[in-house]
């Protein structure tokens, strides 16, 4: 269980992290937008910014992770594992589900870190968890080997960068002064359809002469 002071400070640098980006943001400046009299709190409850980081996947994780595990427990059960939409949707589902709470900022922060670790959704595990995320991907790579080949294999981390931006998008329309182009279950199936072809879609053979 979180403290009342340390919780604050995390969702405090989870809104600015979002807002501003990791590098622009700095830990006395989270101490003073959480209200703390000491600029130095979040430095002694989180001594750096990766911890804090990390803090943060961890206190969102927990619920992310268990509905991905959920899902994937029912699409095993179903013998719809060989299904990639499917896959995908469990990738997509419960990412999508935290981006449209009311005040989410953390697939914000999601994209934020991503950016931060120079658009390589490989390097976001190391982080921390995303440990179901990465099973899923694995899941879609087997029933997909044609990924793993070098004509293929940038599909992987184009359909990463798809989901976190587009997702990212959809958390920060909440309150937006103009009408979203779609509802959000109509954007979330959107998402999903583009994210499956992206990664099945047939290759294009080029001429003899092409190559």
């Amino acid at each position: 269980m979180e403290s009342s002071t340390r919780l604050q400070i995390l969702l405090t640098a989870e809104r600015l992290f979002a807002t501003q980006g990791i590098d622009a943001t700095s830990l006395r400046q989270v101490s003073s937008e959480a209200q703390q009299r000491n600029t130095a709190a979040a430095k002694y409850h989180f001594q750096n910014k990766v911890t804090l980081v990390r803090t943060i996947f961890d206190h969102r994780l927990d619920v992310i992770d268990a509905r991905r595990g959920e899902m994937l427990k029912s699409a095993e059960s179903g013998d719809r594992l060989g299904d990639p939409r499917e896959l995908v949707e469990i990738l997509v589902r419960p990412l999508a589900e935290q981006a449209t709470r009311v005040s989410s900022y953390y697939v914000r922060f999601l994209h934020r870190v991503f950016e931060y670790v120079g658009r390589d959704v490989t390097a976001l595990p190391e982080l921390g968890g995303l440990e179901e995320a990465v099973a899923v991907g694995r899941l879609v790579t087997e029933r997909l080997p044609g990924l793993v080949q070098p004509p293929l294999r940038p599909r992987i981390r184009w359909a990463g960068q798809l989901i976190i931006s587009a997702l990212a998008d959809l958390e920060g329309s909440h309150g937006a002064s103009t009408a979203p182009e779609l509802d959000p279950d109509s954007y979330v199936t959107a998402l999903i359809d583009a994210v499956t072809g992206l990664l099945t879609a047939e290759t294009t053979a080029r001429p003899a002469g092409e190559r």
